[in-house]
């Protein structure tokens, strides 16, 4: 139970005193609460106070294990839903690739060999792209994404801006 703060102006020194302070500095033994107050009450209130830091110490880390444990299964559960779609997206770019693949050969009878041969690269690439989706892990895919878009932010950000709006294209000219 906290004491009555009292305010004690010295000169131009403010001190601040609880009634325990006030009792000592009195030589007050005077006890607060009941009048049967003794050391052994005091080491009790002490023991008391440990035990509660205890507890708050076992409640602190109960709640960190159990926020980690549900991080956990929300990064499991997003890991298995990033495999069961990365399928579907192998199927979107492999579609893609074909479609790159037409073009080309639209180039090509055109007697535009040089962007036959850009289209051509273009979906081979696409097809490895698609592939690979196909072969490795979602968390493997996410560390790869990671690692790249760490070393080369600029070419990340600009490879996601063109690729969704390739991707945009696609979806719209897929539609009709």
């Amino acid at each position: 139970m906290a004491g009555l703060i009292q305010v004690k102006f010295t000169g131009f020194r403010v001190h601040l005193m609880n009634d325990t302070d006030e009792r000592f500095m009195h030589g007050d033994n005077r006890q607060q609460g009941s009048a049967g107050s003794n050391g052994a009450q005091d080491n009790a209130h002490q023991s008391n106070g440990r035990q509660d830091d205890g507890q708050a110490r076992q409640n602190r880390e109960q709640a960190q294990q159990k926020a980690k444990e549900t991080a956990d299964q929300a990064r499991q559960e997003a890991l298995r839903r990033a495999d069961a779609q990365k399928g579907f997206v192998a199927d979107y770019i492999s579609n893609f690739s074909e479609a790159v693949r037409s073009m080309a050969m639209q180039f090509k009878d055109q007697d535009q060999v040089s962007l036959a041969d850009y289209t051509y690269r273009l979906a081979d690439r696409t097809d490895t792209l698609a592939d690979h989706l196909r072969d490795e892990n979602s968390e493997s895919l996410l560390k790869q994404a990671q690692d790249f878009s760490r070393r080369e932010p600029a070419l990340f950000i600009g490879g996601m801006v063109a690729g969704g709006f390739l991707l945009s294209r696609f979806l719209k000219s897929s539609n009709r």
